[in-house]
């Protein structure tokens, strides 16, 4: 049977549920047994107590880690507190697994890398949606060149509404409103745009009537690589005209996003031929993530979600965060 690694959570919710959709996408493994929960809230332990009897709770991330003898703790927090507690599970010798994104600023990701090189440790960040049906889809056609090399993408959601009054709507929470869907864009952007990060230049707007949280209502950044290609993310709640979530362009021809499938458009013998692929054409797969972190701790697999390419995300948007503030292109560390 092997060794039985023993795992945590740290915030078991309320957001989303991701307390149980950490834990029993972690338990899918064989090898694997969830010993604890960490959280603040009694009405959230006593919650996870009785979905998990078998668990202990604590109050005290300090008093778990002396406490357990643990192989992996999950940390299912607001942005801010990401950085903080991985630091304590790194130094205390577990190998840590953020939610998105994997902190706020370049400096904490850095710090966090540290930790985790000097004790030896995994660290990475849970990029559940790089297995996505849309985005496994978009990849693939990328990838297979039927628009030819890509030069312009352009990604998003646009929409005009108040954004709700919780943490995620405190910029000094969550780090700003492009740090929360935008940590999944840039991620899935970093994949199918070739080469380094030049440069960020970022744009934001609040809507000065909207006062009660203090996330930017517009946020965008146009990021340039090396291969000459161009990028530009847009998460804005103050956009009364709706746009693609995707138009990727290339060389040959182009992709945009509709409601339930991809439209490819290409010139072939001198003629504009579209077609579309729907996103059911392949199936979301959450779960890879946890299988790729267990064959990574069991058997020495390459992580899939490297702690380099997690903090590569976060040196974006950091980036686009400090450019408008000064107006001024910003050169990220981890390109």
């Amino acid at each position: 049977m092997g060794k039985t690694y023993k795992a945590a959570v740290v915030g078991y919710g309320p957001a989303f549920n991701m307390g149980p959709t950490h834990i029993n996408s972690i338990i899918s493994n064989e090898g694997w047994e969830i010993a604890a929960v960490c959280d603040q809230s009694e009405e959230r332990l006593a919650a996870a107590k009785e979905t998990f009897p078998q668990i202990t709770t604590y109050k005290s991330l300090d008093t778990m880690l002396k406490k357990e003898k643990l192989d992996l703790v999950v940390i299912i927090t607001p942005h801010n507190s990401h950085a903080p507690l991985a630091l304590k599970c790194l130094k205390a010798g577990v190998s840590v697994v953020t939610e998105k994104p994997m902190a706020i600023t370049t400096k904490e990701v850095s710090d966090m890398m540290k930790a985790a090189k000097a004790k030896k440790l995994m660290l990475s960040t849970f990029h559940n949606r790089r297995w996505d049906a849309d985005f496994v889809v978009l990849r693939d056609l990328v990838k297979q060149g039927l628009i030819g090399d890509v030069f312009r993408v352009e990604a998003g959601f646009n929409g005009y509404r108040e954004q709700g009054t919780w943490w995620r709507s405190d910029k000094t929470i969550s780090g700003g409103a492009i740090y929360d869907w935008g940590a999944h864009f840039t991620d899935w952007i970093l994949q199918i745009v070739p080469g380094k990060v030049l440069d960020v230049s970022g744009f934001q707007v609040k809507n000065k009537a909207w006062k009660t949280y203090t996330n930017e209502d517009h946020s965008e950044y146009t990021a340039r690589f090396d291969s000459g290609a161009v990028a530009t993310l847009t998460i804005s709640n103050l956009s009364a005209v709706e746009r693609p979530r995707w138009t990727v362009r290339g060389t040959e021809g182009s992709i945009v996003a509709g409601a339930d499938a991809f439209t490819i458009t290409r010139s072939v013998d001198g003629r504009m031929w579209t077609t579309s692929v729907r996103y059911d054409s392949v199936k979301s797969d959450w779960h890879a993530y946890y299988r790729n972190v267990t064959a990574h701790i069991r058997k020495g697999e390459d992580l899939v979600i490297t702690p380099e390419s997690a903090a590569r995300v976060i040196s974006v948007l950091d980036s686009a965060n400090v450019s408008a503030a000064s107006g001024k292109p910003v050169k990220p560390k981890y390109q």
